[in-house]
């Protein structure tokens, strides 16, 4: 009897042992240091805002990212990581009060890790986040790694990268040290450097860097069109998603002329002319040293109040990130490993009818919050702007369908195993489904995995209980696809019975 009740009391402390050792919070050793983490939701861990490189700041400010240097004790990986600095927005993760002034710190190179608890050998995606490339944040609620990490039985990461003209700068007076210094493609090697990390870390996280997909939409797309393309990765990543993004890159006189443009801005707002059309002149007298001094001396809010542009040009010619100019698509010169390319129906109404929406950036941001339920068409809609509204996005949206399968059949031609789809589920409610519809961004919510209802994001208008049901039913169904290609590179190997073969093209809806 005191045979059994010994054995009960060990059971019962083992028990509780165990319990406690799966709430405490997890570690992991890095190269750098040791990290703490925490739990988070789907029977995952978390790791939050490990540095990937030195803080690009000071004398590092438009350098190539650096290896950020060892700690000492254990880091602290519980918070998401402040964002590279923009002009507030929908996509800043900041509130509506700071829409249109300067966020976000200098120092924000740091990248999130979500694992499954379990330890195991996995493969790796790393999600690069839209915006234009002067927006954005891997900190966006919509972006939470947990669901695609526990559905998708992968390590997830997210990074942050510089943006705007602190991502992009091409001039003379930057043109010292080596040649990655002076590339002025910032944003590209900040990603490569992530890519680095990766592969000398993530088996810390039962990730395996012999099976990494890269993956972005909008903006984060444009640069995975960048990774492919560049000779710097070559087998430091396996396969690609891109989602509503096209490859772009440009002469670097074009990056020059740009870059001369916004050191005109901020010598104008620096006081020291009264107006642009005395800029040109004003610089024409100084030396290269006056202005990299001059560059340096900016404020980071400086910096970002200067930066009035809409397309970016990241993605420049030069003789050490990028050999070859867009043509290098059309001749094969990008990594050729699995891809998937998409887009959804109404991409257009978002970026291209954003000029004829009524609401201001803050009131528009109010309304998908907490959307009256007496909410009509004509509210979102500038007055007697509602056929051209549609008329122009329509006709916008079929012409980025038509641009991609150009796109899809040129690579294909290189690249057998490239796959296509489509995305057009329009359940969200009215006066949303009308306006937006399939709207840009609204399949990375999907494969993500994220209907974020709690906390404020440009999608909170999207979800309803009416369409609880529909939603999951399609994500859930999307998911196996995606599973299928970050294991194995084929959507095809581990689908359901019931499900559709992928066959080069695909339609969610």
């Amino acid at each position: 009897m005191r045979s059994l009740a010994y054995s009960a009391l060990l059971l019962v402390l083992f028990t509780c042992w165990t319990l406690n050792s799966h709430a405490a919070a997890p570690f992991a050793r890095l190269a750098d240091g040791k990290i703490q983490g925490l739990r988070t939701a789907h029977d995952t861990e978390a790791f939050l805002g490990i540095p990937y490189a030195e803080p690009p700041v000071g004398y590092l400010r438009w350098k190539a990212p650096r290896s950020p240097a060892p700690w000492i004790g254990t880091l602290n990986a519980t918070k998401l990581p402040v964002a590279c600095p923009q002009k507030g927005n929908f996509f800043a993760n900041v509130p509506p009060e700071k829409f249109g002034t300067p966020v976000g710190n200098e120092d924000c190179l740091y990248l999130n890790v979500w694992k499954p608890f379990a330890a195991k050998k996995r493969p790796v995606v790393l999600w690069i986040h839209g915006g234009s490339n002067f927006k954005g944040t891997s900190a966006d609620p919509l972006y939470d790694g947990a669901w695609l990490a526990s559905s998708s039985d992968v390590v997830f990461v997210s990074a942050n990268y510089r943006l705007g003209m602190l991502g992009a700068l091409a001039h003379e007076a930057l043109n010292k040290g080596s040649k990655w210094d002076s590339s002025g493609n910032y944003v590209t090697l900040d990603l490569v450097a992530v890519l680095k990390w990766i592969h000398a870390n993530i088996e810390s996280f039962g990730g395996d860097p012999d099976n990494i997909t890269i993956m972005g939409q909008s903006a984060g797309c444009m640069n995975v069109w960048g990774l492919l393309k560049t000779p710097l990765t070559k087998d430091l990543f396996h396969r690609a998603v891109c989602s509503a993004g096209v490859p772009n890159a440009y002469p670097r006189w074009v990056a020059e002329t740009r870059s001369e443009d916004f050191i005109e801005n901020l010598v104008v707002n620096a006081g020291l002319v009264k107006e642009k059309s005395q800029a040109e002149a004003y610089l024409l007298a100084k030396d290269t040293k006056w202005i990299r001094q001059f560059l340096y001396s900016r404020t980071t809010e400086e910096l970002v109040q200067a930066q009035e542009y809409i397309v970016p040009f990241q993605h420049f010619k030069d003789d050490a990130v990028f050999p070859h100019g867009v043509e290098g698509i059309l001749f094969g010169n990008f990594h050729r490993v699995p891809l998937i390319l998409g887009l959804t129906t109404d991409e257009a109404t978002y970026l291209l009818g954003g000029a004829l929406i009524k609401p201001t950036d803050k009131e528009l941001w109010s309304l998908i919050q907490n959307p009256p339920a007496d909410l009509k068409e004509e509210d979102l809609i500038k007055d007697n702007k509602v056929t051209l509204y549609h008329s122009s996005t329509a006709a916008g949206s079929l012409a980025m369908q038509m641009t991609m399968e150009e796109i899809f059949w040129a690579v294909k031609a290189y690249n057998p195993q490239t796959y296509r789809y489509s995305f057009e589920w329009k359940e969200t409610p009215s006066p949303w489904k009308e306006v937006f519809g399939a709207v840009h961004g609204m399949d990375a919510m999907f494969y993500l995995g994220n209907f974020e209802t709690e906390k404020p994001s440009f999608a909170r208008f999207a979800w309803t209980e009416q369409n609880r049901q529909s939603r999951e039913a399609l994500r859930d169904s999307m998911a196996p696809y995606f599973k299928s290609f970050f294991w194995d590179g084929n959507p095809n190997t581990q689908l359901p019975a019931q499900a559709s073969v992928w066959d080069g093209r695909m339609v969610f809806k």
